[in-house]
């Protein structure tokens, strides 16, 4: 049902533009493509505790990522342990969670900066719209935006 309300939400916002007459706007869609992997493990344990997650959960999560380690198997013989930096763990169901959670940080941190002038409906300011590994960002005046950060 996201996804649909997201694609409407676009669609709605395209219509607005369209009656403008000053058309300096721009819809950027960005698919965060491997996102699950690309997750730092010392920034994601850094966000939780910034949110507020402590105790038991947080020392879970800690002793899931703290020195995750792989190995390969290669014609029958099991190389050498590598360390591993970045990515949930794949099948995992606290893996979403997780990465949601470093997302929401990003989203935030776009919401809030005032310099980032969303697209503005009525009295509504759209920025941004989030589903699973897919974000939309609506600006409205984007060389001003990018031009103060």
């Amino acid at each position: 049902m996201q996804g649909w309300f997201n694609i409407r939400k676009s669609i709605n916002v395209i219509h607005h533009i369209n009656r403008l007459k000053v058309k300096n706007h721009m819809i950027i869609s960005i698919d965060a493509e491997k996102a699950f992997d690309k997750i730092q493990h010392p920034f994601m344990l850094k966000t939780l505790e910034k949110i507020g997650i402590v105790g038991t959960f947080l020392n879970i999560v800690k002793a899931i990522y703290a020195k995750p380690t792989a190995n390969i198997i290669l014609n029958g013989e099991k190389l050498k342990a590598f360390p591993l930096k970045t990515g949930t763990r794949q099948g995992c169901p606290l893996s979403p969670l997780l990465f949601n959670i470093v997302l929401e940080t990003l989203a935030r941190a776009i919401r809030q900066t005032k310099e980032i002038k969303g697209i503005r409906i009525g009295k509504e300011e759209l920025k941004l719209s989030l589903f699973a590994d897919d974000m939309i960002i609506y600006l409205e005046e984007p060389g001003n935006s990018t031009r103060k950060l």
